[in-house]
């Protein structure tokens, strides 16, 4: 996981928001999986996201981010390419992410907007984020996340299953780095 949220943070320091976005919207993904390995995908994103980053971070379920609109926002981003959360399945298990029209993020230097809403008539809303800082967000939550997990034996055996970088990759590289993930 350490791999994975340095990762997340050289994307933002060198401008690769894009990258950096995607993957930080893994996490989530990841932890739940640690935490609640028999539980679907649905289910442990949202569980982690309310547990841990919307407890630690509450202004974002004020501007309509609860773990089900994340977890939408995810869908729709990594599958689709899209930012409209509340046409994803599990929006509609959210009351304000099915109300969620767009979720726009912020980029480069310049304009720093961050948790910034607006609501139309009909209750729909628009927000904007400012990645970086939502990266940056999430990674820290991440982070007090694991090292919390580290002192669990279940835990820690997940986690050293993670990709991760290697420069010993059996009998077909030695000192050569290779991005590694078991199957």
């Amino acid at each position: 996981m350490d791999f994975i949220l340095a990762s997340i943070a050289h994307a933002c320091a060198t401008g690769a928001s894009f990258p950096a976005l995607v993957t930080a919207l893994t996490v989530p993904d990841i932890a739940g999986a640690v935490d609640q390995p028999a539980a679907g995908s649905q289910h442990r994103y949202a569980a982690w996201m309310d547990t841990f980053f919307c407890v630690a971070h509450p202004s974002y379920v004020e501007h309509g981010l609860d773990g089900f609109a994340f977890y939408a926002l995810r869908c729709k981003l990594l599958h689709e390419g899209l930012t409209n959360p509340s046409e994803a399945p599990a929006a509609q298990k959210s009351a304000v992410g099915s109300k969620k029209r767009l979720v726009a993020f912020n980029v480069g230097d310049g304009v720093r907007m961050h948790l910034c809403t607006s609501r139309d008539a009909s209750g729909e809303s628009i927000t904007v984020l400012r990645t970086e800082q939502f990266c940056e967000d999430l990674t820290a939550v991440a982070r007090t996340w694991l090292e919390a997990r580290r002192a669990d034996p279940a835990a820690s055996a997940l986690l050293d299953r993670l990709v991760t970088v290697r420069t010993e990759v059996g009998a077909l590289s030695h000192g050569v780095p290779h991005i590694c993930a078991a199957l």
